[in-house]
């Protein structure tokens, strides 16, 4: 939430004098002296509190009013006025301006209004994250798996969510790092406020510091305010570090400061900011690698690492695969509005014995695509796709390449018929190949090629 002040008032003296006062409050202001100059700023940028009298050249102070609340509603406007014009005041709170002051105006009086304002928006960015988190909170039961390894870390789960340990999540991409963060922060009582996640390699190299710890205005060029950055954000909640390892070294010796002191300190600032907040992360790489070759800080790891917490391979726990299949189906069933009840016994059979590099989300995508594609309440081979059927057929040992070749075959007749609504002569041209020999490789690679009947609940 932006927390700056734009101050639009005619009168040189108040500008100046009301601008001083803020600034020595460590407020950000902008000033202008008309009403033009106000509408051009509130449209280039948001402004926390709006300070805006109401008798300017250019534009009234109640057509930028009207302006402010159309494209930034959010925006608290406190308008001044002299006393011949309260009732223009009192249409302007109709309006939604949120409060008014009296020419001549005494700063005190502003200032506290300003800072009252401040802290409803305070309040009202924290409501926000709140409903936000509300909405993705589950317990550790939407966690699927009944294997001993996830039984494993479901206990290790409970035990670390009541303390405030920093908690260093290890595992290969798509393993449900993340869900495991956010099922200890849920489970954590004291620390009910909200969850950030940060993806430290997606952010440039550059940027990260500011990201993390913030930074003050001036301290490099495009820094043109102060910005709070996520560990002041995420204090009394839960700050997830994800991707860990691809953090610079540069950002690891600030990162260590603030796991050691619970302080930071702001690009471009001296003064250190107490943080209270509870620190996980998480990492597909092996970081006892990476200390050996100079890219992570062994310092850092052991900081960090107070609980360890790895999660295994869909690979590793095969007697899940069943249990997520359920759970998938279930779920875009809901999204998509389908009535799958499950997957054929020979898509079960290939995920079993697919090896699933891709692991949760790999196999969470090839149900998505299945549940877009079935046409019956049961998922079929034919519904897998090529990614899913081809890839998985490969992966069997026993399968030769012209039974794998077939099957690509089969396949891909098959969603070319389905493109053209099953009309022979249209597949046949997209294929470049006669009609004749179409059917022929219908009847050949027993190809179901009759347009599927269309079930009552996709016809309402």
């Amino acid at each position: 939430m932006n927390r700056e002040v734009l101050l639009a008032d005619d009168e040189v003296t108040f500008r100046e004098t009301f601008a001083k006062v803020l600034r020595e409050e460590d407020i950000s202001v902008t000033v202008v002296g008309n009403g033009t100059d106000a509408l051009d700023a509130v449209t280039k940028q948001p402004f926390g509190v709006v300070v805006l009298d109401i008798r300017m050249p250019g534009a009234d102070g109640i057509k930028v009013l009207r302006e402010i609340m159309r494209i930034r509603p959010e925006t608290r406007v406190i308008m001044v006025t002299a006393y011949g014009t309260v009732e223009m005041a009192v249409e302007a709170i109709k309006l939604g301006a949120c409060d008014y002051v009296m020419k001549p105006v005494v700063m005190d009086d502003v200032l506290t209004k300003i800072r009252q304002n401040m802290k409803y928006l305070d309040l009202q960015e924290e409501n926000k994250k709140l409903k936000q988190e509300l909405t993705r909170r589950f317990d550790i039961s939407q966690i699927i798996g009944k294997s001993p390894a996830m039984q494993n870390v479901f206990e290790m789960i409970r035990k670390v969510a009541p303390t405030k340990s920093n908690v260093l999540i290890t595992g290969k991409s798509g393993t449900g790092k993340e869900l495991v963060a956010r099922a200890i922060h849920s489970l954590a009582a004291q620390y009910s406020r909200h969850f950030l996640a940060v993806n430290c390699s997606a952010i440039p190299e550059g940027l990260l510091e500011s990201e993390l710890f913030g930074h003050k205005k001036g301290s490099f060029t495009s820094a043109i305010r102060d910005k709070e950055g996520l560990f002041k954000s995420a204090c009394g909640g839960t700050l997830f570090l994800d991707e860990i390892g691809h953090m610079p070294m540069s950002c690891q010796v600030k990162l260590l400061r603030a796991v050691e002191q619970r302080q930071i300190i702001p690009v471009g600032s001296t003064q250190p900011i107490d943080i209270d907040l509870r620190l996980m992360a998480a990492t597909n790489k092996d970081l006892p690698k990476e200390i050996k070759a100079g890219r992570f800080r062994e310092d850092l790891y052991y900081r960090m690492n107070v609980v360890g917490i790895h999660l295994p391979e869909l690979c590793e726990r095969k007697e899940d695969i069943p249990l997520l299949v359920e759970h998938f189906i279930k779920q875009f069933n809901s999204e998509m509005g389908k009535t799958c009840v499950g997957v054929s016994d020979a898509v079960m059979r290939l995920f079993m014995s697919y090896d699933w590099k891709g692991n949760i989300r790999e196999l969470e995508n090839v149900i998505e695509r299945a549940s877009i594609f079935a046409e019956d309440d049961v998922i079929k081979i034919s519904d897998i796709g090529l990614l899913g059927s081809h890839a998985m057929g490969l992966s069997k040992e026993d399968e030769t390449l012209q039974t794998a070749a077939k099957a690509y075959e089969k396949e891909y007749i098959r969603r070319v018929l389905s493109k053209h609504d099953w009309n022979k002569v249209d597949a046949a041209k997209a294929l470049n190949v006669g009609l004749s020999s179409l059917y022929r490789k219908i009847d050949e690679l027993e190809i179901d090629s009759r347009k599927p009947k269309r079930s009552k609940a996709n016809n309402q």
